[in-house]
């Protein structure tokens, strides 16, 4: 967190605008050079791909085996005063799951999922009844965990990440499956001291309850023996000490850093940010660009080859 943005960190963020700069892609990013250097000729001020022109419009970023992606226009969100895209929340979902392949073997073993297992309708109404939601939260599990023709257990999994977006705000919520317990994260100083509600009506328990009931049903269903030890959890909210007040923008930010530092109940969970105001924001300014460059160069990205060239990057992301 303390360490200063680097060299090509800058580049990358660089050519994620590079479609906005005329000049920059004169001197850079030989594909695109090429493409304004024919319009020019040809007395065009727009930039068009020279190998699709439909196609630079959403230009595409990232692309994971499964499917993921993000545009360069999702990437822009991560700049200072954006809300972040969903998708990006999406991609880290995917880095951080691939970045798992090569954790120690004394380290808890973790699941990470993006927004795209609960879908608003399934929270909101009660349109189509249980199986309704539950088929959609089957087929959004599958599709993330990529795991061919078996349906994922979670019996090798200690805990399990569903990032939440509700009324624009982003947060976390946390099952344990080895010692059970649930846990909300959330940057918001305003809601940490409110109670999580649960119900025996489903529309009046709160958002957390909601998935705690189709995630403990879906474990059930797999044959999880944890599913019973989730079942009788009560959703706590885990203080964080860094918490903001009147922020409407970075939640994105906080959540990614969240997804990405909590290892465990029984490990410390620290973020690295500070408790101070001016300082916390400067942190979440760098972690923007940085959480960009390491989405965009990381090995499950399948369009990483396309990004070293356009960047000229010649060393190892």
């Amino acid at each position: 967190m303390g360490q200063p943005i680097t060299k090509k960190e800058t580049n990358l963020w660089e050519y994620i605008y590079a479609d906005e700069s005329p000049m920059h892609l004169l001197n850079g990013h030989s594909r695109r050079k090429r493409a304004m250097e024919a319009n020019v000729e040809h007395g065009s001020s727009s930039v068009v791909d020279v190998d699709s022109p439909i196609h630079m419009a959403v230009e595409l970023l990232f692309r994971s085996p499964t499917h993921v992606e993000a545009s360069r226009a999702m990437f822009k969100s991560l700049n200072v005063g954006n809300e972040v895209s969903d998708g990006i929340i999406d991609c880290w979902a995917e880095v951080l799951n691939f970045q798992e392949k090569r954790k120690s073997r004394e380290a808890y073993s973790r699941q990470f999922f993006g927004t795209k297992v609960v879908f608003p309708w399934m929270l909101t109404s009660e349109e189509g009844g249980v199986e309704a939601w539950m088929h959609k939260f089957r087929l959004g599990i599958k599709g993330a965990v990529n795991s061919g023709e078996n349906v994922p257990d979670f019996r090798n999994q200690d805990i399990v990440f569903f990032p939440i977006l509700e009324h624009k705000h982003f947060y976390l919520l946390v099952f344990e499956l080895r010692d059970p317990r649930i846990y909300v994260v959330d940057n918001d100083k305003a809601r940490q001291g409110q109670l999580i509600e649960d119900s025996v009506y489903y529309l009046h328990k709160d958002t957390a309850y909601k998935i705690k009931d189709m995630f403990v049903q879906y474990l059930r269903e797999v044959g999880n023996p944890r599913a019973e030890g989730i079942e009788y959890c009560n959703i706590q909210r885990m203080p964080v000490p860094w918490a903001t007040t009147a922020n409407t923008t970075d939640c994105g930010v906080f959540l990614m850093r969240h997804m990405e530092c909590y290892m465990g109940k029984n490990k410390s969970f620290n973020c690295g940010f500070s408790t101070s105001g001016a300082r916390k924001m400067a942190e979440v300014r760098k972690l923007r660009k940085r959480y960009a460059a390491h989405i965009l160069c990381s090995e499950v990205n399948v369009l990483l080859p396309k990004i070293k060239q356009d960047c000229r990057i010649e060393y190892t992301c």
